[in-house]
């Protein structure tokens, strides 16, 4: 993929490939026969089980309850028969996940409203975001009721919703933008009432969307203190800290939350969500994902199921006009790969995106020639490639001390160097060596 710079500001200008899918409208997906719901999709503990093979379940049966506060509910997106709880394949390796075989009536659970409530008590709101297992869906799947309970003491003063969306190929919030603005406005409102002192909301949306910024400018004008901002396209854009900055000259530290600099984040999708569990009682159990990429012959925006297989979508899109080098759960820059179409669609999963031979080609890898391109587009201003050789050397304390942990491993790194080191690679795995060596210490303490 070609990438035009900007030196040093943090950023670059990826080719945005969004045109396949960016006008065409949200199809529902194949609800497939058999679902595949992992124990983790989410950021923190695995949700476990409280359901037995052999029992029935309804679209919204709690599967597997949260163990703590930093985790998620699951529930079942179809009705049917749980048929089995062992190990599958899974954006995280083969984990453990339930497998619910649909009987194709789509029975909703009683604990789903059919006429919204109108709920403005701040712990009603939390407690049915959380018994919704609503979590980040713009990719982070950090547990939303969380996000907006801030540590006691704190004041929130700005609301941030982020409509940026600035990988490439997807469009999935574009559509939810377009299609459910309303519901997004609903969120916006409903969750204004955790904070007394809330002052400003911001809708953050890439003005290379101009449908959706004055889709929810509309939608919104009744809000006064709702600003929809365009923001100028830059990857990544979209990021939290980032988003902070821009929008309020306010700058998080290192390892910082951002209650700290009295502003709450959350992506478009989850605003919605978080409208439907606490007006309908509605867990998470759909979401829109993006299916694009040259090699795939109708590209579509689907709202999926969650626990449909990849190759369901895959085939609801025609499957490919030529074989895909590289298959991604999400875009080219952060995106993870998909290792078998079997894997199932998550809550935090944007988009399927495939790529041919050329490009996902990426080179052989040289010595780093110290050109420092990698420090000029890192929107949190790190030093990649002395993480990158901290962590290779098996120096994590060195990697930790250069900010490893800050890294939103957002790609830019590894797309601009031109020696094809794996720096967004080594990052993560740096990341997840710090975890794995604190775990250690805890244990041992």
């Amino acid at each position: 993929m070609r990438l035009f710079f900007m030196g040093k500001h943090g950023g670059s200008h990826p080719n945005e490939m969004k045109e396949r899918t960016n006008g065409l409208p949200i199809e529902q997906a194949t609800i497939p026969k058999q679902l595949i719901y992992p124990m983790s999709m989410h950021i923190g503990a695995p949700a476990e089980p409280v359901v037995s093979v052999g029992e029935k379940v309804c679209i919204g049966t709690l599967l597997a309850k949260a163990p703590g506060m930093i985790s998620a509910n699951v529930h079942a997106s179809v009705s049917g028969t749980v048929m089995a709880i062992e190990k599958r394949p899974t954006l995280n390796g083969f984990s453990d996940c339930i497998i619910v075989e649909n009987d194709g009536l789509d029975t909703l659970s009683a604990d789903i409203k059919t006429e919204a409530e109108q709920i403005t008590e701040a712990a009603l709101i939390l407690e049915r975001i959380q018994e919704a297992g609503i979590v980040g869906m713009g990719g982070a799947a950090f547990p939303t009721a969380v996000k907006l309970n801030p540590p006691k003491g704190s004041v929130i003063d700005t609301l941030i919703i982020n409509g940026a969306e600035c990988e490439p190929y997807s469009t999935s919030d574009h559509r939810v933008m377009l299609e459910y603005t309303e519901e997004i406005i609903k969120g916006i409102e409903t969750v204004s009432y955790l904070f007394p002192k809330l002052q400003n909301v911001y809708v953050a949306i890439e003005d290379n969307k101009k449908d959706a910024i004055i889709a929810v400018e509309n939608a919104g004008a009744h809000l006064s203190n709702l600003r929809v901002v365009p923001m100028k396209t830059m990857y990544p854009r979209g990021s939290e800290k980032n988003l902070i900055k821009l929008l309020t000259g306010r700058e998080v530290r290192p390892a910082g939350l951002p209650a700290e600099v009295r502003c709450v984040v959350m992506n478009v999708s989850s605003a919605r969500a978080s409208y439907r569990a606490i007006a309908f009682k509605e867990p998470l159990y759909e979401r829109v994902v993006s299916v694009s990429g040259t090699p795939v012959k109708s590209p579509k925006n689907l709202l999926v199921r969650i626990g449909t297989p990849v190759e369901s979508l895959l085939k609801d899109c025609g499957g490919f006009i030529q074989s895909p080098e590289k298959l991604l759960s999400g875009g080219p820059m952060m995106g993870r790969t998909l290792s078998d179409v079997q894997i199932p669609v998550m809550k935090a999963m944007t988009a399927i995106t495939a790529l041919n031979e050329k490009e996902s080609r990426i080179g052989e890898e040289s010595d780093c020639i110290r050109c420092a391109e990698c420090i000029h587009v890192c929107p949190v201003n790190l030093q990649p490639v002395l993480i990158s050789e901290a962590y290779r050397r098996g120096d994590l304390e060195k990697a930790r001390a250069l900010g490893a942990m800050d890294c939103i491993e957002c790609g830019n790194c590894s797309y601009i160097c031109p020696s094809k080191i794996p720096l967004l690679q080594n990052i993560r795995d740096a990341k997840a060596a710090i975890r794995t060596l604190d775990e250690k210490k805890k244990e041992g303490a």
